[in-house]
């Protein structure tokens, strides 16, 4: 690294990928480095989200899962509150919309960090239905939940992790409003037959009724309408049944998938733009290395850490290094004082251990509060954070 100008470093995005990379990559630098070095970040928000936490916000359970990004990033890290529009990877050049107008950001290097964004798959459930992936929906949504009288109805669809915990906080937190889960499938459908049972247990004691194996069709005002004609009436509904992400790659003409994730290969560089390197849900790694991947923060956070030693290894002229994620646990919270924890092998295949009840939901807390924890260590400690590695590929 050498030169005048500094090497521009952007990254897109500051939610668990994009704030590890950011850190990471900072703090690992030498002195020497840093001082021709410029990381800037863009995110929509001057604040970092705790999306793991977005079901207890909108239960009312928590006041706020939102930290300034301040005492999150790295302090030699800029910040931009913008949205990225296109990504010209020939020029190396990103347009960025501000509050005050559209501004183009060069740069040499770049962490695409997007993530997820909430999907509304079903006609009218953006109108009519407050969207779980969202802040400012799920605090909206818990201000509704909160003016409900005794007796009324919220109706939560969407019969994966979302769903199931923002089913179970509702009804715990509320125990005079009726709660009803809808799933166009099994709920927790990926689980072991167990582990659903056990679950489905815990969602009857909390009295959420269950309506399974059905599809909603449409939502309107306050009825649901599902695929086999029945209607269900509510007084609030939220949405937890997708996540889709942002259209950014596919419209800056770079390769992505069916879903409109950027593809990349094993070292989590973009096919078709080497010096654009993707961490976390808006993201699409080859079968070798990712197969088994999961959406959420136990996969965004070592894919995050990885892509800084990628972006690292190329300032440096170095070659990069395979991605390898494994994982440990799934974990659910089921309210405040239950949840479940299946241990996992590192392709995220059940081992026969689980844990529930109180020492789970106890578990699942810690666990929240390290994710917060990694990406704020990572400002001093580069390395800190470590993750298993995943299944065995060949070489």
């Amino acid at each position: 690294m050498s030169g005048s100008s500094p090497v521009e470093v952007v990254v897109i995005g500051a939610g668990y990928a994009g704030a590890i990379a950011t850190n990471r990559l900072l703090a690992s630098l030498t002195e020497a480095e840093r001082r021709h070095l410029r990381v800037r970040v863009i995110n929509p928000r001057a604040d970092f989200v705790e999306r793991i936490r977005l079901h207890q916000l909108a239960a009312g359970s928590r006041e706020s899962v939102t930290l300034p990004l301040a005492d999150v990033l790295h302090e030699a890290a800029e910040l931009i509150v913008g949205s990225a529009k296109m990504i010209n990877p020939d020029d190396r050049e990103v347009t960025v919309a501000t509050a005050d107008g559209e501004m183009m950001l060069h740069y040499d290097h770049m962490i695409y960090a997007l993530g997820s964004v909430a999907a509304a798959p079903v006609p009218g459930a953006r109108e009519n239905a407050f969207l779980l992936a969202d802040v400012d929906d799920a605090e909206r949504a818990a201000a509704a939940i909160n003016g409900c009288d005794r007796g009324q109805q919220v109706v939560v669809v969407g019969g994966g992790l979302t769903g199931v915990e923002a089913a179970s906080e509702i009804a715990e937190r509320h125990s005079d409003v009726n709660v009803m889960l809808v799933s166009a499938g099994p709920v927790l459908g990926f689980m072991r037959p167990a582990a659903r049972r056990s679950i489905l247990r815990s969602l009857c004691r909390l009295g959420v009724r269950v309506e399974a194996g059905v599809a909603v069709s449409a939502i309107e005002g306050g009825q649901i309408k599902l695929a086999d004609g029945r209607e269900i009436d509510f007084d609030v509904c939220l949405m937890a049944a997708s996540f889709a992400v942002p259209d950014l790659a596919k419209v800056s003409g770079l390769a992505v998938d069916d879903a409109g994730r950027l593809r990349v290969d094993e070292y989590l560089r973009a096919l078709d733009a080497p010096r654009v390197v993707a961490a976390g849900d808006a993201m699409a790694a080859p079968d070798v290395v990712g197969r088994h991947l999961r959406m959420g923060c136990a996969s965004a956070l070592p894919l995050g850490a990885h892509a800084a030693g990628t972006v690292l290894a190329a300032i440096r002229g170095q070659e990069p290094t395979r991605v390898s994620v494994g994982y440990v646990v799934q974990c659910i919270s089921l309210g405040r004082r239950r949840g479940y924890i299946q241990a996992v092998r590192a392709d995220d295949s059940p081992r026969p251990f689980h844990l529930g009840g109180r020492p789970a939901a106890m578990v699942k807390e810690t666990i929240c509060a390290m994710v917060l924890d990694a990406p704020r260590n990572e400002r001093t400690k580069p390395g800190s954070y470590t993750s298993p590695k995943g299944p065995r590929v060949a070489a």
